[in-house]
């Protein structure tokens, strides 16, 4: 299919613009919110270099799960860009989210921590000098306190459907085709506003428009 890996090229193209972006120094200040956007930006190209793999195997149903990946990491991107007090809490979801969850598990009995000297176990004596960690921001909290809500309703929850099995798995070649290309223009508009709004913060300074988020993505002014 002519068209598909046109787009797959493109798509490269894109993806390793993205990731010699996050390296690239573009201005001569520095801010807080440098890191946490170098960080997402690199991870987008990841995952925009997976897709192409995806879109020319014609996998359609992990590419839908890959687009919405994507659109998660636009919407933390414009969350961390619209608030630099953001960005420490940001860098704080991994090793947070890690501690909550291990903490969790140790709690259910099925992870234990053992002493070095003997080997017993002190899971109860390590979680007691724990602090209880912070909760995190949840992606629909992200989009409503960046002013981009609608992209959460309009896309991110449909896009779920995909990602937790609810949805019909596609298995007709020609339809097959038809729909991975439908989720490769669907990444490719997704990663050009993605990169738009990282390159303007990290060039310019400045913050992207919902308007300009619109025009990027293909949307007319009553979607939002």
């Amino acid at each position: 299919m002519p068209r598909l890996k046109e787009i797959c090229e493109n798509l490269s193209t894109h993806s390793k613009m993205l990731a010699q972006s996050s390296e690239d120094k573009w201005s001569d200040s520095s801010s807080p919110v440098d890191e946490p956007v170098r960080r997402i930006l690199l991870r987008g190209s990841e995952i925009i270099r997976g897709a192409i793999d995806l879109g020319l195997t014609e996998n359609p149903t992990a590419l839908a799960i890959l687009s919405r990946q994507l659109l998660e990491l636009f919407i933390s991107l414009h969350w961390v860009i619209s608030d630099p007090e953001r960005a420490e809490r940001y860098a704080e979801f991994s090793t947070n989210e890690l501690d909550r969850l291990a903490q969790m598990t140790m709690k259910d009995g099925l992870l234990s921590v053992k002493s070095k000297e003997d080997g017993t176990d002190v899971t109860n004596d390590f979680l007691s000098t724990r602090s209880k960690p912070r909760k995190g921001v949840s992606v629909e909290q992200q989009a409503r306190e960046s002013g981009i809500l609608h992209l959460y309703k309009i896309f991110y929850r449909f896009m779920s459907l995909e990602t937790h099995g609810k949805s019909e798995t596609v298995v007709n070649p020609t339809e097959r085709s038809e729909v991975t290309l439908v989720h490769l223009q669907t990444i490719g508009a997704i990663s050009q506003v993605f990169g738009h709004t990282a390159i303007l913060w990290l060039l310019h300074r400045q913050k992207i428009t919902n308007e300009k988020i619109r025009e990027l993505l293909g949307l007319n002014n009553e979607v939002a």
